[in-house]
Protein backbone atom coordinates (compact mmCIF):
# COMPACT_ATOMS: atom_id res chain seq x y z
CA UNK A 1 0.00 0.00 0.00
CA UNK A 2 1.28 3.51 -1.05
CA UNK A 3 2.02 5.62 1.99
CA UNK A 4 0.25 8.60 2.27
CA UNK A 5 1.59 12.24 2.04
CA UNK A 6 2.51 14.06 5.33
CA UNK A 7 1.47 17.05 4.44
CA UNK A 8 2.15 20.74 7.58
CA UNK A 9 -1.33 22.29 8.22
CA UNK A 10 0.41 25.59 8.79
CA UNK A 11 2.06 25.10 5.60
CA UNK A 12 -1.41 24.61 4.21
CA UNK A 13 -2.66 27.88 6.22
CA UNK A 14 0.54 30.03 4.81
CA UNK A 15 -0.16 29.19 1.17
CA UNK A 16 -4.16 29.68 1.43
CA UNK A 17 -2.64 32.73 2.92
CA UNK A 18 -0.05 33.61 0.26
CA UNK A 19 -2.41 32.91 -2.44
CA UNK A 20 -5.44 35.05 -1.09
CA UNK A 21 -2.83 38.00 -1.53
CA UNK A 22 -0.50 36.42 -3.82
CA UNK A 23 2.10 37.98 -2.22
CA UNK A 24 4.64 36.61 0.24
CA UNK A 25 5.40 40.20 1.76
CA UNK A 26 1.83 41.12 2.96
CA UNK A 27 1.19 37.13 3.78
CA UNK A 28 4.09 37.62 6.21
CA UNK A 29 3.33 40.47 7.68
CA UNK A 30 -0.53 39.08 8.45
CA UNK A 31 0.92 36.53 10.54
CA UNK A 32 3.58 38.37 11.44
CA UNK A 33 6.83 36.36 10.52
CA UNK A 34 9.21 37.14 8.20
CA UNK A 35 8.91 36.63 3.84
CA UNK A 36 11.66 34.04 4.62
CA UNK A 37 9.98 32.15 6.46
CA UNK A 38 6.62 32.10 4.40
CA UNK A 39 9.06 31.35 1.56
CA UNK A 40 10.48 28.19 3.65
CA UNK A 41 6.84 26.91 4.15
CA UNK A 42 5.95 27.02 0.69
CA UNK A 43 8.85 25.54 -0.52
CA UNK A 44 8.25 22.34 2.45
CA UNK A 45 4.50 22.50 1.39
CA UNK A 46 5.92 21.93 -2.13
CA UNK A 47 8.45 19.11 -1.73
CA UNK A 48 5.75 17.72 0.44
CA UNK A 49 2.99 17.84 -2.61
CA UNK A 50 5.72 16.71 -5.40
CA UNK A 51 4.30 20.00 -7.03
CA UNK A 52 4.67 23.22 -7.92
CA UNK A 53 2.11 25.72 -6.28
CA UNK A 54 2.81 29.33 -7.53
CA UNK A 55 4.75 30.65 -10.65
CA UNK A 56 7.22 33.17 -9.84
CA UNK A 57 8.97 35.53 -11.86
CA UNK A 58 10.51 38.26 -10.20
CA UNK A 59 8.01 39.85 -8.30
CA UNK A 60 5.58 38.43 -9.58
CA UNK A 61 3.36 36.03 -8.29
CA UNK A 62 0.82 33.80 -9.51
CA UNK A 63 -0.97 30.27 -8.88
CA UNK A 64 -0.32 27.20 -11.25
CA UNK A 65 -2.95 24.91 -12.81
CA UNK A 66 -2.43 22.14 -9.74
CA UNK A 67 -2.19 25.30 -7.15
CA UNK A 68 -5.20 26.83 -8.01
CA UNK A 69 -6.84 23.56 -7.69
CA UNK A 70 -5.40 23.12 -4.62
CA UNK A 71 -6.27 26.25 -2.91
CA UNK A 72 -9.87 25.45 -3.75
CA UNK A 73 -10.07 22.51 -1.47
CA UNK A 74 -7.65 24.19 0.82
CA UNK A 75 -8.86 27.53 1.20
CA UNK A 76 -12.65 25.86 2.42
CA UNK A 77 -11.00 23.43 4.71
CA UNK A 78 -8.67 26.14 6.39
CA UNK A 79 -12.34 28.40 6.80
CA UNK A 80 -13.87 25.17 8.09
CA UNK A 81 -10.95 24.24 10.47
CA UNK A 82 -11.33 28.36 11.68
CA UNK A 83 -14.81 27.78 12.43
CA UNK A 84 -14.64 24.62 14.53
CA UNK A 85 -11.74 25.79 16.78
CA UNK A 86 -13.43 29.42 17.14
CA UNK A 87 -16.92 27.74 17.99
CA UNK A 88 -15.20 25.68 20.74
CA UNK A 89 -14.11 28.83 22.47
CA UNK A 90 -17.19 30.36 22.56
CA UNK A 91 -19.90 29.72 24.54
CA UNK A 92 -23.83 29.28 23.73
CA UNK A 93 -24.53 32.49 24.41
CA UNK A 94 -22.09 34.67 22.07
CA UNK A 95 -23.39 35.36 18.61
CA UNK A 96 -21.48 36.88 15.88
CA UNK A 97 -23.23 38.74 12.98
CA UNK A 98 -21.76 39.77 9.77
CA UNK A 99 -23.56 42.55 8.45
CA UNK A 100 -22.57 45.64 6.32
CA UNK A 101 -21.29 49.10 7.99
CA UNK A 102 -24.65 51.07 6.62
CA UNK A 103 -27.31 48.45 7.83
CA UNK A 104 -25.62 47.52 11.39
CA UNK A 105 -25.24 51.50 12.34
CA UNK A 106 -28.42 52.53 10.82
CA UNK A 107 -30.69 49.47 11.57
CA UNK A 108 -29.21 46.28 13.84
CA UNK A 109 -27.03 48.40 16.43
CA UNK A 110 -30.50 50.47 17.52
CA UNK A 111 -32.52 47.63 17.67
CA UNK A 112 -29.81 45.42 19.67
CA UNK A 113 -31.52 46.64 23.19
CA UNK A 114 -34.61 45.00 22.42
CA UNK A 115 -32.98 41.72 21.79
CA UNK A 116 -31.16 42.16 25.19
CA UNK A 117 -33.94 42.60 26.44
CA UNK A 118 -35.81 39.39 25.35
CA UNK A 119 -32.69 37.57 25.73
CA UNK A 120 -30.25 38.70 28.75
CA UNK A 121 -27.91 36.28 28.50
CA UNK A 122 -26.88 37.01 25.06
CA UNK A 123 -23.77 38.75 24.15
CA UNK A 124 -24.15 39.85 20.61
CA UNK A 125 -20.63 40.64 19.00
CA UNK A 126 -20.97 42.54 15.30
CA UNK A 127 -18.72 42.20 12.49
CA UNK A 128 -18.52 45.47 9.79
CA UNK A 129 -17.89 44.70 6.52
CA UNK A 130 -17.96 47.06 3.14
CA UNK A 131 -20.04 45.85 0.05
CA UNK A 132 -22.97 44.44 -0.43
CA UNK A 133 -22.65 40.48 -0.41
CA UNK A 134 -21.47 40.28 3.09
CA UNK A 135 -20.06 36.35 3.32
CA UNK A 136 -20.53 34.28 6.51
CA UNK A 137 -16.86 33.29 7.43
CA UNK A 138 -16.20 32.17 10.40
CA UNK A 139 -19.67 34.26 12.42
CA UNK A 140 -22.58 32.62 13.18
CA UNK A 141 -25.01 34.77 10.57
CA UNK A 142 -24.34 37.22 7.65
CA UNK A 143 -26.77 39.27 6.29
CA UNK A 144 -26.47 39.98 2.40
CA UNK A 145 -27.48 42.26 -0.31
CA UNK A 146 -28.79 40.89 -3.54
CA UNK A 147 -29.91 42.96 -6.60
CA UNK A 148 -33.48 42.19 -7.90
CA UNK A 149 -33.70 39.54 -9.91
CA UNK A 150 -31.25 37.62 -8.30
CA UNK A 151 -32.20 34.20 -6.87
CA UNK A 152 -29.15 33.26 -4.11
CA UNK A 153 -29.56 29.45 -3.33
CA UNK A 154 -27.96 30.40 0.52
CA UNK A 155 -29.49 31.61 2.98
CA UNK A 156 -33.53 32.87 4.05
CA UNK A 157 -35.20 35.61 3.16
CA UNK A 158 -35.41 39.02 5.43
CA UNK A 159 -36.61 41.85 3.85
CA UNK A 160 -37.26 43.66 0.62
CA UNK A 161 -35.11 46.53 -0.21
CA UNK A 162 -38.19 48.87 -1.43
CA UNK A 163 -36.05 51.90 -1.96
CA UNK A 164 -37.73 55.83 -1.90
CA UNK A 165 -35.66 58.60 -3.17
CA UNK A 166 -35.25 60.92 -0.08
CA UNK A 167 -33.97 64.53 -0.04
CA UNK A 168 -33.66 67.43 2.94
CA UNK A 169 -36.45 69.57 2.75
CA UNK A 170 -34.79 72.41 2.73
CA UNK A 171 -32.89 71.31 -0.32
CA UNK A 172 -36.03 70.58 -2.41
CA UNK A 173 -36.91 74.09 -1.37
CA UNK A 174 -34.01 75.70 -2.88
CA UNK A 175 -34.30 73.63 -6.06
CA UNK A 176 -37.88 74.69 -5.95
CA UNK A 177 -39.15 71.11 -6.31
CA UNK A 178 -43.43 70.88 -5.95
CA UNK A 179 -44.13 67.51 -8.16
CA UNK A 180 -42.30 64.71 -10.48
CA UNK A 181 -41.52 67.25 -13.55
CA UNK A 182 -39.44 68.76 -11.36
CA UNK A 183 -36.63 65.91 -11.11
CA UNK A 184 -34.02 67.55 -13.03
CA UNK A 185 -33.37 70.53 -10.57
CA UNK A 186 -32.57 68.13 -7.51
CA UNK A 187 -28.82 66.92 -7.48
CA UNK A 188 -28.29 63.07 -6.83
CA UNK A 189 -25.53 61.37 -4.81
CA UNK A 190 -24.17 57.99 -5.73
CA UNK A 191 -23.68 55.24 -3.16
CA UNK A 192 -23.96 52.20 -5.49
CA UNK A 193 -21.25 51.11 -7.74
CA UNK A 194 -22.28 52.32 -11.59
CA UNK A 195 -25.20 53.70 -10.18
CA UNK A 196 -26.60 51.16 -10.87
CA UNK A 197 -29.77 51.40 -8.38
CA UNK A 198 -30.65 55.26 -10.09
CA UNK A 199 -30.72 53.26 -13.27
CA UNK A 200 -33.07 50.56 -12.26
CA UNK A 201 -35.32 53.15 -10.36
CA UNK A 202 -36.27 55.12 -13.44
CA UNK A 203 -36.83 52.40 -15.67
CA UNK A 204 -39.47 50.90 -13.42
CA UNK A 205 -41.05 54.48 -12.62
CA UNK A 206 -41.03 55.63 -16.66
CA UNK A 207 -37.85 58.16 -15.42
CA UNK A 208 -36.03 59.59 -18.12
CA UNK A 209 -32.66 57.91 -17.25
CA UNK A 210 -30.90 61.85 -18.15
CA UNK A 211 -32.97 63.41 -15.26
CA UNK A 212 -30.63 62.23 -12.45
CA UNK A 213 -27.89 64.20 -12.31
CA UNK A 214 -25.18 62.79 -9.61
CA UNK A 215 -22.99 65.68 -7.34
CA UNK A 216 -21.49 63.79 -5.19
CA UNK A 217 -19.94 59.96 -5.01
CA UNK A 218 -20.24 58.18 -1.54
CA UNK A 219 -18.96 54.62 -0.74
CA UNK A 220 -21.44 53.63 1.90
CA UNK A 221 -25.47 54.16 2.32
CA UNK A 222 -24.65 55.82 5.44
CA UNK A 223 -22.10 58.36 4.62
CA UNK A 224 -24.73 59.14 1.57
CA UNK A 225 -27.61 59.40 3.98
CA UNK A 226 -25.70 61.76 6.01
CA UNK A 227 -25.27 64.01 2.82
CA UNK A 228 -28.57 63.81 1.83
CA UNK A 229 -29.32 65.08 5.41
CA UNK A 230 -26.69 67.65 4.95
CA UNK A 231 -28.86 69.03 1.96
CA UNK A 232 -26.01 67.64 -0.36
CA UNK A 233 -28.64 65.74 -3.09
CA UNK A 234 -31.33 63.04 -3.05
CA UNK A 235 -30.24 59.59 -2.43
CA UNK A 236 -32.27 55.96 -2.95
CA UNK A 237 -32.94 54.38 0.41
CA UNK A 238 -35.36 51.33 1.98
CA UNK A 239 -37.37 52.86 4.95
CA UNK A 240 -35.91 51.26 7.72
CA UNK A 241 -32.15 53.13 6.88
CA UNK A 242 -34.14 56.08 6.76
CA UNK A 243 -36.22 56.10 10.08
CA UNK A 244 -34.56 58.54 12.01
CA UNK A 245 -34.17 61.09 9.91
CA UNK A 246 -37.80 60.73 8.28
CA UNK A 247 -39.14 61.24 12.35
CA UNK A 248 -37.25 63.90 12.80
CA UNK A 249 -38.32 65.91 9.43
CA UNK A 250 -34.32 66.14 8.42
CA UNK A 251 -35.22 63.95 5.38
CA UNK A 252 -38.45 63.85 3.54
CA UNK A 253 -39.47 61.18 0.40
CA UNK A 254 -40.09 63.36 -2.81
CA UNK A 255 -43.59 63.63 -3.78
CA UNK A 256 -44.68 62.03 -6.46
CA UNK A 257 -42.74 59.11 -6.50
CA UNK A 258 -43.13 55.83 -4.91
CA UNK A 259 -40.99 53.38 -3.30
CA UNK A 260 -38.99 50.64 -6.13
CA UNK A 261 -38.05 46.98 -5.58
CA UNK A 262 -34.24 47.19 -6.16
CA UNK A 263 -33.50 43.93 -4.33
CA UNK A 264 -33.83 41.91 -0.87
CA UNK A 265 -31.64 41.12 1.99
CA UNK A 266 -30.58 37.72 3.61
CA UNK A 267 -29.65 36.02 6.85
CA UNK A 268 -27.24 33.11 6.00
CA UNK A 269 -26.22 31.11 9.15
CA UNK A 270 -24.34 28.18 9.84
CA UNK A 271 -25.14 24.53 9.27
CA UNK A 272 -24.81 23.29 12.80
CA UNK A 273 -26.42 26.68 14.85
CA UNK A 274 -26.83 26.95 18.17
CA UNK A 275 -30.23 27.89 20.57
CA UNK A 276 -29.24 31.44 21.09
CA UNK A 277 -28.32 32.10 16.95
CA UNK A 278 -31.72 30.58 16.30
CA UNK A 279 -33.79 32.95 18.88
CA UNK A 280 -31.37 36.14 16.68
CA UNK A 281 -32.19 35.03 13.29
CA UNK A 282 -36.08 34.40 14.51
CA UNK A 283 -35.74 38.03 15.94
CA UNK A 284 -34.21 39.87 13.21
CA UNK A 285 -37.18 38.50 11.12
CA UNK A 286 -39.42 39.91 13.46
CA UNK A 287 -37.50 43.01 14.16
CA UNK A 288 -37.76 43.81 10.18
CA UNK A 289 -41.04 43.29 10.01
CA UNK A 290 -42.25 45.48 12.47
CA UNK A 291 -40.25 48.31 11.04
CA UNK A 292 -41.44 47.69 7.21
Amino acid sequence: MQNKRNVSLNAVRVFVLTARHLSIVQAAAEIGVTPSAVSHQLKKLEGELGVALFKRSHNFLDLTDAGRRFHDDAAAAIAAIDRSAEALSRDQNEIVVRVSVSLAVRWLIPALERFKALNPAARVRVETKTGSNISLGSGDLAISYHRAGTSPADGEWLAADMSRSVASPALLAACGYVRAADLEKVPALQCAVDNWDWTLWTRTLGVERSAIQIQHVFDTDDAALHAATAGLGMVLAPSFLTEREIRSGGLVVLPGFGPVDLGHYRVVFQRHENRMTRKFRKWLGEEMQRMV
